[in-house]
């Protein structure tokens, strides 16, 4: 069938220089629908310069195209791209730190996705009960969360605007070892609502538990590439990424 032969998301030839630097270099992939994908690399490999480029925040690719269900994006402006359907977290809060947790949401539904107020309110009180915060927290000002229900926050923001693909740029910053098993059953529940997910993330047990396809980046260019079990193993990874980090699988 044709929705099988034209990936979700693809990025084909995708460069971004800095002066002399490059950043991301002659990066190609897809991103089959439904699927979780996941990225890895040791810090300033590219990673969340590759999530910029994808969504145009702050910058488009310096060459190379960025497609959604086929069709090219990197030319259209930020907000275009997420009305198209591709959504990203940040590494560092962006809720608003004085809105209630529900009015944020709400707030995401009507910006990111344009959606009128009925709608919005339906979105989010669908996507609060999908990332499973306490009822009793939506009305709490979101400065006042935990750092596990501020990422429960950051999660239904944007899939309250219904993507098509939620970019997630390591989620699990900050998280304890039983927060990190409850983000993972968070991310099952987001794509099992149709999300397809690509997922930047330093924690490897997280990437290997969710991850149905691992790519691995380093000085902005793809060492490996495939099913996560064979990846972690290929040696390039492992002198890369996993041989100075004592948690090595």
């Amino acid at each position: 069938m044709h929705e099988h032969t034209v990936p979700l998301l693809e990025a084909r030839h995708v460069t971004r220089r800095f002066g002399a630097l490059v950043a991301v270099d002659d990066v190609s992939f897809a991103v089959a629908a439904g699927q979780v994908f996941g990225i890895a690399g040791p810090n300033g490999s590219g990673k969340s310069t590759l999530f910029n480029v994808m969504t145009g925040i702050p910058f488009a690719p310096s060459s190379g195209e960025v497609l959604l269900s086929g069709r090219p994006i990197q030319d259209l402006r930020p907000h275009q791209i997420s009305r198209a359907g591709i959504l990203r977290t940040f590494q560092k809060d962006a809720e608003f730190a004085t809105l209630t947790a529900f009015q944020n949401v709400y707030t995401s539904a009507v910006y990111c996705a344009g959606l009128g107020s009925e709608e919005a309110r339906s979105a989010a009180v669908q996507a609060l009960d999908d990332v499973a915060l306490p009822m009793v927290r939506r009305d709490m000002e979101a400065r006042e969360l935990s750092v596990f229900e501020r990422k429960q926050l950051m999660i239904a923001s944007a899939i309250a605007s219904q993507p098509k693909v939620l970019l997630l740029d390591e989620p699990a910053a900050g998280l304890t070892k039983p927060e990190v098993a409850g983000l993972a059953d968070l991310i099952r529940t987001v794509r099992e609502r149709g999300i397809t997910i690509v997922l930047i993330e330093h924690v490897l047990p997280l990437l290997l538990g969710v991850s149905e396809h691992l790519m691995v980046l380093n000085q902005g260019r793809i060492i490996a590439s495939g099913a996560p079990d064979s990846v972690v193993k290929d040696p390039n990874v492992i002198e890369a990424y996993l041989g100075s980090r004592e948690a090595a699988p």
